[in-house]
């Protein structure tokens, strides 16, 4: 047996993976070490040195190398993969089981890709390969990311998915989350029927993972692999077993964070903030000033204070309700979730919870003023928008004060839909013909609606080099925000705005990644300082990494740069009302078009599917949900048309001045 290698060897981790600039210099230092004449001894050797070439394969190699030492390597490199080739020759059927008993566990994936190119199951046979592998301690979940092994191994892989109810999460992991460790592939012969009979043994399996059984049950029906209504009922169910197990004992829950929210009727600053800790658990604390809200009860003021202190928007038009992805953090995006469920991270749930406290509080407020915000919604769309931009036609019927919570939904459900209907036709023709209007029946997608605003936003396109710039720029987890205890930041745009940064002190295999952002225009090194060769540039990136989105429409001093990007194919121009974050957003709240795990509003109460009638506090928060969503897309059509009117750009430049 192996002695335990001395050292962590060499791993490639792929072309894009930022550590590959940390280690490429080991890569070259082994590549040369190794005899040119020599033999490969072992497996793990032989991993390594794959691994090794790899850097060479893709030109991942330090800087400092001259073309004569790149030529020089490039030929050790041809030498050395004929030495990898000539040692996988040497496994046959008597010593398959010795040579594959002993790998590092990180080289898993290797070791299968390596079998498969050098098909060494030829000279071993399928089962005696296979029976090796799984003696030698290969996981099932690493031969299902090889598509090649699957193929090769199908009905060896379908006996073995169905031997153990634990092996569920793989077929979980393959088909129903929206990420796993790796890509997954299931056997062909893995029918339906095996899949649903999966499924339901790992359900009723002793100790499942409460995050697997909560994909099963967020799924969409897929008859086709096994998804029923049976078996996500059975999931929902054991999903209550097991989080009552979970929250059985409080003592277990150690941390929380909790939310408090109210009026302070002699408070004059609009909003003020505090947290409050106890041991592991916090709780924030927001109160608005009374004198404030009764000195702006204006229907446009009370509609500003939705976008302002409510924090509903920000003053460039983007929705601040959404969840974007990011602001979910590595820990969080490590959990497990179901492919077709809302990201959504703990930034999310804090301004959700405070957003819908603070509507329920001020909508409370106004209603003991004598003002109800369904009156001056209909007041915006009746005769605000055709005083101040000439346009006439929009209607919205407020419920009646008398009507029940349930009632209210309903009604407010169909009026939100008839503005984003009205709004529609209104861009398409220029005028809301009433008649026209009763003709369409079917909802516009919430993500197409379209805009009045030719070039409203900027999204990001298909394209690898803006991926990797954003990264770069702005990931918590590039290896170019930290320098040295006193240089370091969040991210690299901080560090760089924040300090002074000399490229001199750039680590080895930080240059490589700096050089890289300015080579595409992003980084400029004057005097041997980094700086950003264009700010503009920058603000335009941290706007589409933020919030999926840049508000082109809002833009005066970022015009030229963002053009310039959407020029290099980075960026692509989008015209609708809502912004991709924004529209998911809807579709999360109101269908479920696109995420299974929505609260469905708009569904269950115009289809009768809504709680018990009886239940007035489901139905009133279920309202301040549809109200906060209603006033969203009020504030989106007056953007919308502030922005087609130029009065946005008006606002936006006597800001500027």
């Amino acid at each position: 047996m192996e002695e335990p290698a001395p050292r962590d060897r060499i791993k490639f981790y792929g072309p894009g993976d930022l550590a590959n600039y940390l280690i490429a210099e080991e890569a070259v230092a082994l590549l040369r070490a190794q005899p040119e004449a020599g033999r490969i001894a072992s497996l793990n050797e032989a991993l390594e040195i794959h691994n090794a070439l790899e850097f060479e394969r893709h030109d991942i190699l330090p800087s400092a190398l001259t073309p004569e030492e790149r030529a020089t390597l490039g030929l050790r490199a041809t030498s050395l993969r004929g030495q990898l080739a000539g040692f996988f020759a040497t496994i046959d059927d008597t010593n398959v089981a010795e040579r594959l008993a002993v790998f590092d566990r990180e080289y898993v994936h290797d070791l299968l890709h390596l079998i498969n190119r050098f098909k060494i199951v030829s000279n071993v046979g399928g089962q005696r390969l296979f029976d090796a592998l799984v003696s030698a301690g290969v996981p099932l979940w690493a031969m299902l990311a090889d598509k090649s092994f699957v193929k090769g191994h199908d009905g060896r892989l379908r006996t073995m998915l169905l031997s153990d109810a634990r092996y569920g999460e793989l077929l979980v992991n393959a088909r129903l989350l929206r990420s796993g460790s790796s890509a997954s592939f299931l056997p062909e012969s893995l029918s339906a029927d095996d899949s649903q009979q999966i499924l339901k043994d790992y359900i009723d399996s002793e100790s499942p993972h409460l995050n697997y059984i909560e994909a099963i049950a967020n799924a969409h029906d897929n008859a086709g692999i096994g998804l029923t209504p049976k078996v996500r009922l059975a999931a929902q169910r054991r999903l209550i077993e097991l989080t009552q197990v979970l929250f059985a004992d409080r003592s277990n829950v150690v941390s929380g964070v909790s939310y408090a929210v109210g009026i302070d009727p002699d408070q004059e600053e609009p909003l003020r903030d505090r947290v409050e800790r106890t041991g592991a658990r916090r709780l924030h604390q927001r109160t608005f000033g009374g004198r404030y809200l009764k000195s702006s009860m204006g229907r446009d003021q009370i509609l500003a204070n939705f976008t302002t202190i409510i924090g509903y928007m920000d003053e460039r038009g983007l929705l601040a309700l959404p969840s974007f992805r990011s602001e979910i953090g590595v820990l969080e995006g490590l959990r497990v979730t179901g492919a077709d469920t809302y990201p959504r991270g703990a930034a999310y749930r804090h301004r959700d919870s405070l957003t819908i406290l603070s509507t329920e509080a001020y909508y409370d407020f106004l209603l003991q003023e004598g003002t109800k915000v369904e009156d001056v919604i209909a007041w915006y769309f009746r005769d605000y928008i055709a005083e101040v931009f000439g346009i006439a036609g929009f209607d919205f019927a407020p419920s009646t004060a008398s009507g029940t919570f349930l009632e209210r939904c309903r009604h407010l459900c169909a009026e939100m839909e008839s503005i984003a209907k009205q709004f529609a036709l209104y861009c398409e023709d220029g005028e809301i013909d009433r008649e026209l209007l009763e003709m369409t029946s079917a909802p516009r997608p919430w993500e197409k609606i379209p805009s009045l605003v030719k070039r409203k936003y900027l999204l990001k396109g298909e394209n690898e080099d803006c991926d990797t710039a954003l990264r770069l720029l702005f990931s918590d987890q590039a290896r170019i925000n930290f320098i040295n205890s006193d240089l370091r930041a969040p991210s690299f745009v901080q560090l760089v705005l924040d300090n002074h940064v000399n490229y001199e002190s750039l680590h080895h295999y930080q240059t490589g990644p700096v050089d890289w952002l300015a080579s595409v225009g992003l980084v400029s090194v004057e005097d041997g300082t980094v700086g950003f060769r264009s700010l503009p540039k920058i603000r335009v990136l941290r706007d589409i990494n933020t919030y999926e989105a840049a508000p082109f429409g809002h833009y005066q001093r970022e015009v030229a740069a963002a053009e310039d990007l959407a020029g290099q194919g980075w960026l692509d121009f989008g015209s609708t009302l809502l912004s991709p974050a924004e529209a998911s957003y809807f579709n999360f709240v109101l269908n479920k078009s696109e995420f299974t795990d929505g609260h469905d509003l708009r569904n269950r109460y115009l289809h009768g599917t809504n709680p018990n009638a009886r239940d007035e506090k489901a139905h009133r928060e279920a309202y301040m949900q549809l109200l906060r969503l209603t006033l969203a897309l009020l504030l989106k059509i007056q953007d919308d048309f502030a922005l087609h009117s130029g009065a946005a750009g008006d606002a936006s430049r006597a800001r500027a001045a």
